[in-house]
């Protein structure tokens, strides 16, 4: 009955997308077990703690997409709703750096009881902007009621994550935000006027502590730091020189054996360019343009204006993430950490990530397919 009533509203789930990212789910585990087998057994004496905790994460991943795909919609469309999760994400943000419960690596505190407020802060900007960006779609093209309003919001989140610290996951937060100020349709003038004084302005701060300074050198000159950050650059590459065309083999990679930081999280990639070599990195890569077409054209097909907004947001964080991770394993961009969504290591990444999916998925399910325009009305 059910499979007849989606048929009979003309509607059904992008089964595609679907299928793309189930199996992205299962590969990124099986990448996750081969990379981070040897540091397991190093620190928790137990080769099998990361993929161990990972299935677990991508019990819950699963779902929470199921979750995405059953609700409708349109319910993230309500003010007390989105009021209340901006809320409750400030405050978990706030928290973090007033508390001094919380968990903290390398200086940073990024969790709090098992989960990290970024990921909700990444994921929660982009159903506000989507409920606001349609709460004042009169207003996008005035200054201060359009623009402004919204850069404000976005600079207090930025701006809370950055004090973790956590530079480049505010940087990610803002691009998003910023993309879809575009996507919403303000005024270009606004948006780039505004990007040639915020510019000068992240570079500032961005060199204005230390360790940010010794990445944007080393990122130019590997030979600076050749035990530190210009290490995990030359060791990234490495494995993708190992690789080859066809890779080492699964499980055969060495770069995983102490060579590089955080083999099954941040420089997952490099592990996949040694072991599947050449011909896994380029299907890999194939499988996030096909998430970014399917996502993209679920937003040109939605039934409204939010939708179209909320599945451009959601497209945008995958691709935008996506991108700046494989560019950092193959040295393009200076070294810092950023998951590669559905194939790192992680909790509330991947779990967040499933959960803004399976709300695509729903608004494929209410789209009708047909080759219309997006619904201006």
């Amino acid at each position: 009955m059910f499979a007849k009533s989606t048929m009979e509203d003309g509607t059904k789930y992008d089964f595609f997308l679907l299928t793309t990212v189930l199996i992205l789910l299962v590969f990124g585990s099986i990448m996750v077990m081969s990379a981070g087998s040897f540091i397991a057994a190093e620190k928790f004496n137990n080769e099998n703690y990361f993929i161990t905790s990972q299935i677990k994460n991508a019990l819950i991943a699963l779902a929470a997409l199921i979750t995405g795909m059953l609700l409708n919609y349109r319910i993230y469309n309500n003010k007390y709703f989105m009021y209340i999760g901006m809320a409750v994400t400030v405050l978990s943000l706030v928290y973090l750096l007033i508390s001094n419960h919380g968990d903290s690596i390398k200086g940073a505190k990024r969790w709090i009881f098992g989960f990290q407020p970024s990921e909700i802060a990444k994921n929660m900007i982009v159903f506000y902007f989507a409920f606001s960006l349609n709460k004042y779609r009169a207003e996008l093209e005035k200054f201060l009621k359009g623009y402004v309003l919204h850069l404000g919001i976005l600079c207090a989140i930025v701006g809370l994550v950055f004090l973790q610290p956590a530079f480049s996951t505010s940087m990610m937060i803002f691009a998003i935000g910023y993309a879809m100020f575009y996507i919403g349709g303000m005024k270009m003038k606004h948006l780039f006027s505004s990007l040639i004084l915020l510019i000068p302005a992240i570079i500032i701060i961005a060199i204005m502590q230390p360790y940010r300074m010794d990445r944007i050198k080393t990122f130019f000159d590997p030979s600076l730091d050749t035990s530190g950050k210009g290490w995990q650059v030359e060791q990234s590459l490495l494995g993708f020189g190992n690789g080859g065309i066809a890779g080492v083999g699964l499980g055969e990679s060495r770069q995983k054996e102490f060579y590089l930081p955080e083999p099954h999280n941040d420089f997952i990639f490099s592990i996949i360019g040694d072991e599947l070599g050449l011909i896994g990195t380029v299907l890999l890569i194939g499988v996030y343009i096909i998430i970014m077409l399917r996502g993209f054209r679920i937003a040109s097909k939605a039934p409204d204006y939010y939708g179209f907004i909320l599945a451009s947001g959601i497209t945008l964080t995958i691709l935008i993430y996506s991108l700046f991770n494989m560019c950092i394993t193959l040295g393009l961009v200076p070294p810092t950490g950023l998951p590669l969504p559905l194939v790192s290591y992680g909790g509330t990444s991947l779990i967040m990530a499933m959960y803004s999916i399976g709300v695509l998925l729903n608004i494929s399910y209410k789209s009708k397919h047909t080759d219309t325009k997006v619904d201006q009305s």
